[in-house]
């Protein structure tokens, strides 16, 4: 939590910071961190990554006025709310028992619905839609504007947030999508791997090899 440290590693390694993602404590409602916009600022981004709340629908009066205090922020701060859409369970398994997941926070027409009511753009993780092919759907083209941020990895029924030259996800055709409908907002490479907690080293190099792979279509 530390931005000069932050900072510091950026510079050294040239990784500038295109976005972050609101802490747990925001995105469960245990308390609701206005400060989280002036740490981004402070580390060169505007642009901040939000979960809808987990067990409710977002017709829910909760979720509404949670939804009222994040875009009376980013009018506040200038920030670029990205709301993402959720998986159909936690990948840690006893989570779901805890805060078990709305059907709605999946369904993508409601999100970009939602997003659009409240002038948000919308982070689009691969992982949580479990579809293949999304650039496939009639919704990802409608709504290309209105995507900020894509939370890219593969993945098949045993295993999530892949390396992209594994799993079933068609990230080549993906990426392509992309470019031919001249998307421009950003691209975050969210690979678990070997799995989110594990006893091994974190290995980076799958996420290079990720690059690799789709630099070569």
């Amino acid at each position: 939590w530390s931005a000069t440290k932050l900072n510091v590693l950026s510079e050294k390694y040239n990784l500038p910071i295109r976005s972050i993602h609101q802490p747990i404590w925001s995105g469960l409602e245990w308390h609701f961190d206005e400060g989280i916009a002036d740490f981004a600022k402070s580390l060169g981004t505007t642009t901040i990554v939000y979960h809808p709340l987990p067990s409710l629908s977002f017709q829910d009066k909760k979720m509404q006025r949670y939804l009222e205090k994040i875009a009376l922020l980013q009018e506040k701060k200038g920030i670029t709310v990205c709301l993402e859409n959720m998986a159909q369970k936690h990948t840690i398994k006893f989570l779901n028992y805890l805060f078990p997941l709305h059907s709605t926070t999946t369904d993508m027409n409601e999100l970009f619905a939602v997003a659009k009511q409240y002038n948000f753009k919308v982070t689009l993780d691969t992982d949580h839609l479990q579809n293949i092919a999304p650039h496939k759907e009639p919704w990802f083209k409608k709504n290309i504007d209105r995507i900020g941020n894509i939370h890219l990895s593969s993945f098949h029924k045993e295993q999530e947030h892949m390396p992209l030259y594994m799993g079933d996800f068609q990230g080549k055709e993906f990426m392509q999508a992309l470019s031919e409908m001249d998307y421009k907002g950003l691209i975050t490479m969210e690979i678990y791997y070997p799995g989110v907690v594990s006893v091994f080293p974190y290995d980076f190099n799958a996420i290079k090899k990720s690059v690799d792979f789709l630099k070569e279509n």
